[in-house]
């Protein structure tokens, strides 16, 4: 049995690919919605900490775990790191395609608090990070600034961002990853002064961001990911099925 940590496009395709293989397969999601979109195979419903995750992994006969998180899902990562250790399986990290850039208005930050501080420069900031991080960025109200968030249509995210003092007027309620032409729109709806993003790789659709930006003079504030070390590391299905060929 393998066991597919997901919640991302990438996992969706590995847990698709596994399946058509003939492998058993188990897809873990932190909610139900995110269950729905895997079409084969078995899912599991609810967060994993390092405990859960080793007993899941005793009572199904976990034989792989591959980790197709969002890689700034440190903490699921860890967790599956330690547990697969503790219990003597393998564990396998498929990583998106990263992206490099070359547009000079990027500025890289260590984390959210670093970019919150960056944010004081400006005045209308445009935040695409999700909703992970969002109180990093409530005291930037408090200072006069004017916030948009980019979130997920769902009602606990959005009460969120209400939560944390956002107006209706500025909460974007969409799920992406958002196109070049549509985030070009809306920059330029909002009249952004700068955009706060993480390095989420192509998938992410942070390439579509910055190719916006760049088009409208804004600068971008990115959110660097966090350095992990993985005893394993695929970035594409041959590699992961030869990873795969040494655990099973």
């Amino acid at each position: 049995m393998i066991l597919v940590l997901g919640g991302t496009y990438e996992s969706r395709i590995v847990a698709d690919y596994l399946v058509n293989k003939g492998y058993d397969v188990t897809v873990s999601t932190v909610t139900e919605y995110g269950s729905s979109l895997y079409r084969g195979g078995h899912t599991h419903v609810g967060a994993l900490n390092k405990d859960d995750m080793e007993k899941y992994i005793r009572d199904n006969g976990i034989n792989v775990v591959v980790d197709a998180t969002h890689p700034y899902a440190v903490n699921v990562s860890r967790n599956a790191m330690e547990a697969c250790a503790d219990t003597g399986i393998k564990y396998i990290r498929y990583e998106r395609e990263s992206v490099q850039w070359n547009y000079s208005g990027i500025i890289e930050v260590k984390g959210y608090r670093e970019a919150a501080d960056v944010c004081l420069n400006y005045q209308r900031i445009f935040l695409t990070i999700g909703s992970n991080g969002l109180e990093y960025f409530a005291g930037l109200l408090k200072a006069g600034k004017e916030l948009v968030a980019r979130v997920l249509p769902m009602s606990s995210i959005i009460k969120k961002c209400e939560d944390m003092g956002l107006k209706p007027d500025n909460i974007i309620a969409i799920k992406g990853p958002v196109g070049y032409e549509l985030n070009l729109s809306m920059f330029k709806e909002y009249r952004a002064d700068v955009i706060v993003t993480k390095d989420s790789g192509k998938v992410g659709g942070v390439v579509e961001k910055i190719k916006a930006a760049e088009e409208l003079g804004i600068d971008v504030i990115m959110i660097e990911k966090p350095p992990l070390s993985y005893p394993v590391v695929v970035k594409d299905l041959e590699q992961l099925m030869k990873e795969m060929g040494k655990g099973l």
